[in-house]
């Protein structure tokens, strides 16, 4: 129970103090009877006192235990519950490590049944992504029934516009739309007029931080989040760990509006799929549920929101 943040651990004792307890690492005091009760796990204590459960990665401010009391904590989405990555590159981009079908394997080997192949927009020029998609179609006849998707990561311009055709985009099952450039121009704006394409499927690490290297543009999220809301454009948890972008509170503040967030790992490397366990650490932080999660549902599952949102 000391996993938690000191204002959580400080709420917790206030609220067992008021009942006569006192909370220690060694227990849980009777006051009046100087009696020490131990529990075997920490859903025995939380219970003990009078809450659900809380999960770790809620223990924060205090006001769980709020939500903890009247049993209304949400049912967080575990990592097991992916069906499939839906940020990714490969040998196509010439920062991938590894070749479709290695990345396809690797996402199948982790009980995956979809693989959205984004590699950068720039590098998919000149009749590039044409060939790409052939080889995608060679791919699927063999790992049959896993799938690789035809995906794009597009660079989002200064003044707002994709660095891709629509027509082009129109062919493509799923489109991320990525700050990369022009941080010193307005991200809000720029954000917002790509969410306004219909061919945009999913706004990609919303602020563009790096940690420990670069400051994440200023957003106004919550413009961000109700035009995605209105757009039905998703907005990503990114699983890098110099990114976590969104945060856990921009998540949060998504998924109570009814934006639904994949969480992606933007691997560009097989390894880099093991990501998606910081990326769901970030959304259980979110307070998000797995019907919040886009990428726990199947791909039919997806599509079907996808034209609806396209049409």
């Amino acid at each position: 129970h000391f996993t938690g943040s000191k204002d959580h651990n400080i709420a917790l004792r206030e609220q067992a103090q008021r009942r006569g307890l006192s909370i220690s690492e060694y227990g849980v005091t009777i006051e009046d009877a100087d009696e020490v009760v131990t529990h075997a796990s920490e859903e025995e204590l939380y219970e003990y006192l009078g809450y659900a459960y809380v999960p770790p990665e809620l223990r924060e401010t205090g006001v769980e235990l709020v939500a903890a009391r009247e049993r209304e904590l949400p049912d967080l989405v575990e990592l097991s519950q992916l069906r499939g990555e839906m940020h990714c590159h490969s040998t196509w981009s010439s920062d991938g490590k590894n070749s479709i079908e290695e990345m396809a394997t690797a996402a199948r080997a982790r009980g995956y049944r979809f693989l959205c192949l984004t590699d950068h927009s720039h590098y998919l020029r000149d009749g590039r992504l044409e060939l790409q998609w052939t080889e995608i179609e060679s791919l699927n006849t063999r790992l049959k029934p896993f799938r690789v998707l035809r995906g794009i990561e597009v660079n989002i311009r200064a003044d707002g516009t994709l660095d891709v055709a629509d027509e082009t985009l129109a062919e493509l099952d799923w489109v991320v739309a990525s700050l990369h450039t022009s941080f010193d121009r307005d991200p809000t704006e720029r954000i917002l007029e790509a969410i306004s394409n219909p061919h945009v499927d999913c706004i990609g690490h919303l602020t563009g931080r790096r940690l420990l290297k670069r400051q994440g543009a200023t957003v106004d999220v919550e413009k961000v989040v109700t035009r995605a809301a209105e757009t039905g454009t998703a907005l990503e948890i990114n699983s890098q760990p110099d990114r976590l972008d969104m945060r856990d509170t921009h998540a949060r503040l998504a998924g109570e509006a009814g934006v639904l967030v994949p969480v992606t790992t933007d691997a560009h490397s097989t390894g880099a799929l093991g990501y998606a366990e910081l990326g769901i650490g970030q959304a259980r932080r979110a307070w998000l549920t797995r019907e919040q999660v886009l990428n726990t549902r199947t791909w039919a599952e997806i599509e079907k929101t996808r034209r609806k949102r396209r049409h």
